[in-house]
């Protein structure tokens, strides 16, 4: 007969170890491997990086095998997941089906109390998705508008360029704008070094 994996031992054995760890309702066995599993998870939490919480794992456990730790930083990150390896995609996923389920069930049933859980069920889905936003980014909003900026020359002259028009200016054309904006703006070394700082 086959050893049950650790992954496959009730939740509440598991839980009754942490709590009281003198008198664990698990083997041996599984008792130091769950406190391996739980040093790892913390190392994955400080360093996510698997290779780098192997090596601090093995320095920890000098007496496991560079496959045992792999296996336990493995293990950890299926068992507890950290902010680094939690599949947040896949939970909502989950999540909006399990509701979906739900009110499937609720329609089926068809009782005053089942109305009630379709009810609450549709308030779960839209914290679950969101509300849908007032205003939605219009994505052909640069093709519909033109933009400009406005030059101006000495406090009396105003050109307006169009953005999307600049590349099509000659080069001379480029320079001497360019010359115009910036004429004048020289900096000191010191304002030069206080730019670089920020």
């Amino acid at each position: 007969m086959s050893k049950k994996a650790l992954e496959d031992t009730k939740y509440e054995l598991i839980k009754s170890h942490l709590i009281d760890p003198d008198s664990s309702p698990l083997s041996t066995e599984h008792q130091v491997l769950l406190d391996r599993i739980i040093s790892a998870s913390k190392v994955l939490d400080k360093n996510p990086i698997q290779k780098q919480a192997v090596a601090l794992h093995r320095a920890k456990y000098t007496n496991i095998s560079l496959s045992q730790a792999y296996e336990d930083i493995k293990l950890a990150m299926r068992m507890y997941n950290t902010l680094y390896t939690f599949d947040f995609d896949f939970w909502k996923t989950w999540l909006i089906n399990d509701i979906v389920k739900n009110i499937e069930k609720a329609r089926n049933i068809g009782s005053h109390q089942a109305l009630k859980v379709i009810a609450i069920e549709h308030a779960n889905m839209i914290k679950a998705i969101g509300e849908k936003p007032e205003n939605l980014e219009d994505p052909l909003r640069n093709e519909k508008n033109s933009f400009f900026i406005l030059v101006q020359n000495n406090n009396s002259t105003s050109i307006k360029l169009d953005i999307n028009n600049l590349h099509k200016l000659p080069d001379a054309s480029l320079r001497e704008l360019n010359k115009a904006l910036f004429a004048g703006k020289e900096i000191s070394i010191t304002d030069a070094e206080e730019e670089m700082k920020v």
